[in-house]
C-alpha cells in the first residue's frame, strides 16, 4: 500500500514514498502541458502581448512550486534526511543529480523520526479489517 498521491501535497511534514512522489510530479507536468496548450490556443494570433499566457502560467506555477517543494521535503524525510536537504536542488547540476536520488533511492523501512513508513500506512488497518 502506498501513500495517496494528493494527500498532504502542500504539507511540509511527514513522509512520501517514491511512487507517490513520482505520480504527483507527473500530475503537475501533465497539468502544465495542458496549461501551455490552452495558453497557446487562447492567445490571439499576431498578439504581441503575452498577458493570457503569463496569467495562466502564474496561476499554475505558484501552487505547483509549493507542492513540489513540499513533496520533495517529504521525500527527503522518507529517506531519513532533514527537509532542509532540498536546498541542494538550487545548486546547478548537483541539484539535478539530487532530484534523481530523491526519485530512485528507497526510503527508510519502518517508522523514522519524521513519521510512519508511507508504504505501510494502512497495513495495521488492513490486518484488523481482514482478521
Amino acid at each position: 500500500m502506498s501513500k495517496p498521491v494528493f494527500e498532504d501535497m502542500f504539507a511540509f511534514s511527514g513522509r512520501r514514498n517514491r511512487m507517490s512522489y513520482f505520480l504527483l510530479y507527473l500530475s503537475w507536468m501533465t497539468l502544465a502541458f495542458v496549461g501551455v496548450v490552452l495558453a497557446v490556443l487562447l492567445t490571439p494570433k499576431g498578439s504581441e502581448s503575452p498577458g493570457m499566457v503569463m496569467l495562466i502560467g502564474m496561476l499554475f506555477i505558484i501552487p505547483a512550486g509549493l507542492s513540489n517543494l513540499a513533496a520533495s521535503t517529504q521525500r527527503c524525510r522518507d529517506i531519513g534526511w532533514t527537509g532542509w536537504a532540498i536546498l541542494i536542488t538550487a545548486i546547478p547540476l548537483v541539484g539535478a543529480i539530487f532530484s534523481l536520488v530523491l526519485l530512485f533511492m528507497p526510503g527508510t523501512v519502518g517508522p523514522n523520526q519524521y513519521g510512519p513508513d508511507p508504504l505501510r500506512l494502512g497495513s495495521d488497518l488492513d490486518a484488523k479489517v481482514f482478521e
